[in-house]
């Protein structure tokens, strides 16, 4: 059973003799590069693809079109093949096509869409680690009211996988519910203000509730790290692979680095990070943001401190978004990137900041 009906739009409104033109005459802002068609393969990610077609991947929103006649739009699969169209006033669109009609009148080939996984915004191995974490939490004071593990039949210094525990705060949870077992780790600050954001939770495991109850009993299921009795409980988190495109945030955002998650100092392309910026910022996942840092050297004349002008050193993509801090996974780096680097909103090709 075919799992969408139909899915390649082809634009096309005679390029042969207007393409030459039509190529300069992208929106202003838009870096366009040569490669006129890819086909997608296994492996590819969104944020790969747009990387093909612009010098800014984040700019694909805004020359993406959206085919009215299919399920899901926004989603690419292996085997689509994407080119770029240009439009009666010059400007270029973005989007799926298998082939090009010879009399170049604009129409809809129709193929139908194979059970396939869509192309992910990046690389899984790198986010799925940390789409299921617990994430963070407010204060100790919201951490201090979560259902927590009160006993055990044997008391023991830690407890392992198989071990049945009580609770204390799942007196409504169904028999089967799965809970993450968690503890509070490091406080995360606003860079500059130093400004309490909140406490990144700490994953021990996971357990399962086997019997409902006032004090209902869990048994563990998962184990990462030693789990003893007042470790906190969370609903396990769901997430999808996530499917968005690289854009720019809608206002103009400005924080820095403020923690990482996999205990690597040094930094690079593919590891997670923490952002001092979130919801209440404006980001959403799928947004784009240029690590930027400064240096400082000394004035041959003067002898004193000289601040070198900003560079721009990295991207990264944001995929998780809490109300105060984001989730981020670098993209793009030129060199190590450290704790504490700025990270702003992208700037166009003419320098201005994307808003």
């Amino acid at each position: 059973m075919y799992k969408h009906i139909w899915r390649n739009l082809v634009f096309t409104l005679g390029l042969s003799a207007l393409a030459p033109v039509m190529a300069q005459a992208a929106p202003a802002g838009i870096q366009l590069r040569t490669q006129q068609s890819y086909t997608v393969k296994p492996g590819d990610t969104l944020w790969g693809i747009a990387g093909h077609f612009l010098v800014h991947p984040w700019q694909w929103p805004q020359i993406w079109h959206k085919n009215p006649y299919i399920q899901n739009p926004n989603l690419i699969y292996p085997g689509d093949r994407i080119v770029i169209h240009y439009g009666a006033n010059g400007e270029p669109e973005l989007g799926l096509a298998s082939s090009f009609s010879e009399n170049g009148s604009n129409f809809v080939e129709l193929r139908p869409q194979m059970s396939k996984e869509a192309v992910p915004s990046v690389s899984t191995g790198e986010v799925m680690p940390f789409l299921g974490t617990p994430g963070v939490i407010d204060s100790k004071k919201v951490f201090a009211q979560l259902p927590y593990l009160a006993a055990a039949a044997k008391q023991r210094p830690t407890y392992v996988t198989g071990d049945t525990l009580y609770t204390v705060g799942l007196e409504k949870a169904p028999v089967g519910s799965r809970y993450q077992v968690v503890t509070l780790g490091p406080e995360l600050f606003q860079a500059k203000t130093h400004r309490s954001l909140g406490y990144a939770l700490e994953d021990l495991g996971q357990v399962t509730v086997t019997q409902s109850g006032h004090h209902a009993a869990v048994q563990i299921t998962k184990l990462r790290k030693e789990i003893d009795l007042g470790a906190r409980l969370v609903p396990v988190v769901t997430t999808a692979i996530p499917h968005y495109f690289p854009s720019a945030p809608l206002h103009t955002v400005a924080g820095h680095i403020i923690g990482q998650l996999d205990g690597n100092p040094a930094l690079t392309v593919g590891q997670v990070v923490i952002i001092d910026q979130g919801a209440r910022d404006d980001l959403k996942p799928g947004n784009i943001l240029q690590i930027q840092r400064s240096g400082v050297t000394t004035n041959a004349v003067t002898g004193k401190a000289f601040t070198l002008p900003d560079q721009t050193i990295g991207d990264i993509m944001v995929f998780r978004v809490f109300p105060s801090v984001s989730y981020a996974v670098i993209t793009m780096a030129s060199r190590s990137i450290r704790l504490g680097d700025a990270i702003h909103s992208p700037a166009s090709a003419d320098g201005t900041v994307q808003k």
